[in-house]
């Protein structure tokens, strides 16, 4: 049968080949068609194979990009972050400088002492912008201390939890006076020699009395945190935590009191010399 439709169309081609065109040409179609794709694959998959490798790579190549540019945001947003605290600690000195009646500059902090046995500072101010020894510092929250050595350009704070300094001061409900000392810790201030009847309780706020004229009266100092008493000493011990953030301030306020100024050395008379007697000019 196959043998006999073949011999058929065989003749058929032959006498009548118009009948058989479309045919043939379908045939050729179908046939054609799968050999070209076969023949032409190893080049079409070369060049799918190259435009993958290539937008890979692309992509990688605009991965990298957008790191390092996310990146460089990144370190825009820290350093705008920064410069927004800066202008707030900024502000908030500027508008402390409203409770003061004297003049004030502020100055940058340099540096803090290694020694954990004194409590300084070092200041981006000196000599020639009109600093001087004695000179009371404060920062937007309260008193941190005054100058205690000079530069051209920089001084050294001597902070008042130094265990050298001691401060004048007044709890600013009741009125009592005191001195709060230095405990040699940045948290704490001690004032002493009250006695157990003093009108001072836990949360007072202690402000500087003025007395003695080197630091501003008004300006706090500290609040009341605890108060010890054993009943072995006389005298209550009063614990005060400094207003002043002294391990965090960068921005100090200078304060300009002409009575906060230490006192020139006097001269020191010079000795005269003794008077020449008879017996020594006699002398040969």
């Amino acid at each position: 049968m196959p043998a006999t439709l073949a011999l058929l169309l065989l003749g058929i081609g032959y006498y009548r080949p118009e009948l058989l065109a479309g045919t043939r040409s379908a045939l050729a179609d179908s046939m054609a068609r799968p050999l070209y794709w076969l023949t032409s694959f190893p080049s079409r998959a070369g060049r799918w194979a190259d435009e993958m490798f290539s937008s890979h790579q692309e992509l990688i190549e605009r991965n990298h990009a957008l790191e390092h540019e996310n990146l460089i945001l990144q370190r825009k947003v820290l350093q705008m972050a920064a410069l927004m605290a800066e202008n707030a600690r900024l502000k908030e000195l500027l508008n402390s400088t409203e409770m003061l009646e004297d003049s004030a500059l502020v100055a940058e902090l340099l540096g803090v002492s290694p020694d954990p046995r004194r409590q300084e500072m070092l200041v981006h101010r000196g000599r020639a912008d009109g600093a001087f020894e004695g000179q009371p510092v404060l920062d937007a929250f309260g008193l941190v201390g005054s100058i205690v050595e000079l530069s051209e350009h920089t001084a050294r704070v001597l902070l008042i939890t130094d265990t050298t300094n001691a401060v004048p001061v007044q709890v600013s409900r009741s009125g009592v006076r005191g001195i709060a000392e230095g405990s040699g810790r940045l948290d704490e201030l001690y004032i002493r020699n009250l006695v157990p009847t003093t009108d001072i309780k836990q949360g007072d706020l202690v402000v500087s009395s003025g007395l003695g004229g080197r630091y501003p009266p008004g300006y706090p100092v500290g609040e009341v945190v605890r108060i010890e008493y054993d009943g072995a000493d006389p005298f209550l011990r009063v614990v005060v935590r400094p207003s002043a953030q002294l391990d965090r301030s960068q921005q100090l306020l200078l304060v300009f009191r002409a009575e906060a100024q230490l006192p020139a050395p006097a001269p020191t008379p010079a000795t005269p010399a003794p008077a020449e007697t008879d017996s020594d000019a006699a002398e040969p």
